[in-house]
């Protein structure tokens, strides 16, 4: 059973990390399969919007201009579907590290400057049931604001730790609900 360390702060206080809250588990009798940091692959992806929009004649590309809270905006090219000027949306920026190993770097996509990307749910690994009607192939489109710049791991329950418990013979009380 794999329970988010902030779901189990809701119910009690504790003033640990996850390392040792795994050690106190485990010593109660309790089974600690893994801990796992949710976010811990995700470096440098902030909330941008996309303040412009241009089709890129011939592709499926689009040409955008993404304000992500600096002095200057970005230019992105991105080949998302559903991506429209007004949508604020996750960014990766120059240097950005994603699940999987991706780094991120500015470069020339069909001649056109592309300084970071702008980022579907699959590739930072949230899971579908947070966004089902995003599917495979759109953008992770936020429907609250949130302020321009700001790390998406705790919009997204990025920031947390996950801790796996196996419920053994020896704690039937821990079945109960």
């Amino acid at each position: 059973m794999k329970l988010a360390m902030n779901m189990i702060r809701d119910y009690a206080a504790i003033p640990v990390s996850p390392k040792e809250y795994e050690a106190r588990m485990i010593m109660t009798g309790t089974a600690v399969e893994a801990v796992e940091d949710l976010g811990g692959e995700i470096e440098n992806v902030v909330v941008g919007r996309v303040l412009t929009c241009e089709d890129v004649e011939g592709t499926h590309l689009h040409q955008c201009t993404v304000d992500v809270g600096g002095p200057e905006s970005l230019h992105i090219v991105c080949g998302a579907p559903n991506v429209f000027a007004g949508a604020l949306v996750p960014v990766a920026l120059d240097g950005a590290k994603l699940p999987g190993g991706v780094k991120i770097k500015k470069g020339k996509l069909r001649g056109m400057v592309s300084e970071g990307m702008l980022c579907a749910a699959t590739e930072l690994n949230v899971p579908k049931e947070l966004y089902p009607n995003v599917g495979d192939e759109g953008l992770l489109i936020f429907n609250e604001e949130y302020p321009l710049g700001s790390d998406v791991k705790p919009i997204l329950g990025l920031d947390d730790h996950a801790v796996d418990v196996d419920i053994l013979a020896n704690r039937p009380d821990c079945l109960c609900a």
